[in-house]
């Protein structure tokens, strides 16, 4: 081993020198721009031809015989000057891309498809989609292998090239090892191995970064850093980085490549950013904790305080210390999750409607809306109210008796008459019909882009070994859509653009009936259909996947930034166990708070104790609400966008109010706490 080690120290002085640094610098530059500089033309070449084939096909309708929409409908293919573009798995969907007049409706859609034979193979698919991401990635790219080279790192990045090439070798050679001479390379096995190795130099370089940045001559920035370097040198901490690191690039593995593709991009995603998020969690509660408690106890915190540092600047030092360490850790993750994302989308889908579902349900950014429904008037209300004290004898007695005041009547019958009001409009009887109005969808038929009506409906028993009929007609056009629905099961239904109103008002008419096509006639259902008040929305795009991840993961940061203050203040007057314990408690109890909010509704207790549960489980759902009612993991799984708003108000909510909240109750018990008490031994 000495002359690997004398080799290892050389290599470790020679790459300090500037003239090294410059070579290398230039060296990986030139490197990168041999490959991203064609595959940035190359994007933007398909781009343009991507407008190009939507430009065709927009507008155009089969049922008047033009040329683009018949030859896409008939040969799933479009030609463009003189060039045709084809996929023959779009003739079995093309009617999906058409509304019932014929007009071509998911134009955008078509032509990512029909541009997929012109992508060359040795570019990634998401790089050609989007000019944009690949100058991104590429730019990503350069200053990572920059910093890698003027942090000192080139000769590790170097040996862990070497090492991810001798591990992934097996994999490259092991069909022709065992004589199968025809069977190919298992890249996914490949991938893994260098994604483990490129998330270990992401996180020990932005490490080195996060100490350059707190490398201030500022007490309580020189507490942060002591704690990232504290987080480097614990056992505990590194286990957990180490999972993070083994982890994140295996999942890819133990997905069934089998299942259609969306539902293997939304397990990943799943649980990718679940173990991201509970295991930097656990090593926060733990490390904050840890670090506190036992500087404390082992009497270290004595070093500090005799320093001109303040209590509030050693309990923000090691908070801030905690943030750092975080974004680290959720950072290197993020890469790994989001290139193991666009690396799986290019998996063969099960057919062209699976691809399509991609695209539109799962790598997209979509708002919700629900109907506006009608309000019951004040005067309305009024004369409803006192008909009814009326007409009931026993209310006017207990108003003359004096049992209860008039105004407490009115008031419990005004809650009853709204909820029996809100209840009515979400239900059918059999035969009848109700017209539901969405309103806000003007940017969706600006562009021509198409909406989503999702419904979840309870019908009967709400058996779902049953099902039941239902007719979605659309006063603007006339038509109509009859379907068979299975209740408390959702389901979806495509909505063309054209069916939205000039000023951005979708009506639909629900109509409890069915069709016999028999007989040409309709006929009642058999039972009422109702449903919940977020169970019929209507779902549109308004971004992209990119930046709702990027939100996805700023959420999850500033949770496990407040983590970090719960558990600097906690251990700053309680041991370590009892501060791990109470830390945990808060972080259980608010990850579940919005479901013991759902629960509640349906709980009547019956006796002493089970009131007194929930009381307590009540307390629970209204001070920790906030902290599990935005869950980026189901959000991104769903396609839903987490807005900007909602961002900043979990940052003002975690970051500010709670994180200022717990730190000053931190404060005042860490002042009060007795450091110097020498017990005489020792």
């Amino acid at each position: 081993m000495g002359p690997f080690r004398r080799i290892h120290q050389r290599m470790g002085l020679v790459q300090q020198r500037t003239g090294f640094k410059i070579t290398f610098t230039v060296l990986f530059l030139v490197i990168l721009g041999s490959y991203f500089l064609p595959a940035t033309i190359e994007s933007f070449r398909i781009e343009t031809l991507e407008q190009s084939i939507k430009q065709l096909l927009t507008g155009s309708n089969r049922e008047l015989g033009e040329g683009p929409a018949v030859e896409f409908a008939e040969e799933g293919s479009v030609t463009v000057n003189g060039v045709t573009y084809a996929d023959p798995r779009l003739v079995s969907i093309a009617d999906s891309f058409f509304n019932e007049s014929g007009d071509l409706v998911a134009a955008s859609q078509a032509a990512v498809f029909l541009v997929a034979s012109e992508m060359p193979d040795w570019i990634p698919t998401f790089l050609l989609e989007q000019p944009q991401l690949t100058l991104g990635v590429w730019l990503v790219a350069s200053l990572w292998l920059v910093l890698v080279v003027w942090s000192g790192m080139t000769w590790s990045f170097l040996l862990s090239l070497s090492a991810m090439f001798l591990a992934s070798l097996p994999f490259w050679l092991g069909s022709i090892f065992f004589g199968r001479l025809d069977s190919p390379p298992n890249i996914s096995a490949i991938l893994a191995i260098c994604g483990m190795g490129f998330l270990g130099i992401t996180f020990a370089l932005l490490t080195k970064v996060a100490l350059f940045v707190l490398s201030a001559p500022v007490p309580v920035i020189a507490i942060a850093q002591e704690l990232v370097r504290e987080a480097v040198r614990q056992r505990i901490s590194v286990a957990f980085i180490i999972l993070l690191v083994i982890l994140l690039p295996l999942i890819p593995l133990w997905i069934d490549e089998k299942e259609q593709l969306r539902y293997q991009l939304q397990s990943y995603l799943s649980r990718s950013i679940s173990i991201t998020y509970v295991l930097l969690a656990c090593m926060t509660l733990i490390l904050g904790c840890a670090s506190v408690a036992f500087e404390i106890r082992d009497r270290q915190i004595w070093q500090v305080m005799t320093k001109p540092v303040s209590r509030w600047s050693y309990l923000v030092g090691k908070w801030l210390g905690l943030v750092a360490i975080n974004a680290v850790g959720i950072t290197t993750a993020s890469l790994a999750i989001f290139i193991s994302v666009e690396y799986m989308k290019t998996r063969p889908a099960m057919d062209a409607q699976d691809q399509l579902a991609v695209r539109t349900e799962v790598l997209t950014a979509r708002s919700g809306i629900t109907p506006v429904y009608p309000n019951i008037g004040p005067t309305r209300l009024r004369e409803l109210v006192t008909q009814k004290i009326e007409d009931e004898a026993v209310l006017r007695e207990e108003i003359e008796t004096g049992r209860r005041t008039e105004l407490e009547i009115q008031a419990e019958l005004i809650g009853e008459m709204v909820k029996e009001f809100r209840l009515d409009q979400r239900k059918i009887a059999p035969g009848e019909g109700k017209v539901v109005r969405f309103e806000g969808l003007q940017r969706t038929r600006d562009k021509g882009g198409e909406a989503k009506l999702q419904y979840l409906f309870h019908c009967g028993a709400s058996s779902t070994h049953e099902v039941h009929p239902l007719i979605f007609r659309f006063p603007k056009d006339g038509s109509w859509i009859d379907i068979q629905y299975v209740p408390t099961v959702g389901a979806s239904l495509r909505i063309p653009s054209n069916l939205i109103d000039e000023d951005g008002v979708l009506e639909i008419e629900l109509l409890n009936a069915g069709f016999d096509k028999a007989s040409n006639q309709f006929y009642p259902a058999g039972w009422s259909v109702n449903w919940d008040f977020d169970k019929l929305e209507v779902l549109y795009e308004v971004s992209g996947f990119e930046g709702n991840f990027l939100r996805a993961m700023l959420v999850d940061w500033f949770k496990l930034s407040f983590l970090g203050v719960l558990a600097v203040a906690t251990a700053s007057f309680l041991s370590f166990p009892v501060a791990c314990l109470f830390s945990f408690a808060i972080f259980i109890g608010g990850s579940i708070a919005p479901f013991l909010g759902v629960s509640l509704d349906q709980y009547s207790p019956t006796n002493i104790l089970e009131e007194a549960i929930s009381w307590v489980a009540y307390m629970v759902h209204v001070l920790l609400y906030r902290f599990g009612a935005v869950k980026p993991s189901q959000m991104l799984v769903e396609g839903r966008l987490i807005s900007w708003s909602e961002v900043m108000l979990e940052f003002v909510w975690l970051m500010v109010i709670w994180a200022g909240i717990s730190m000053f109750f931190g404060f005042i018990a860490f002042r009060k706490k007795e450091l110097a008490i020498y017990s005489g031994q020792g």
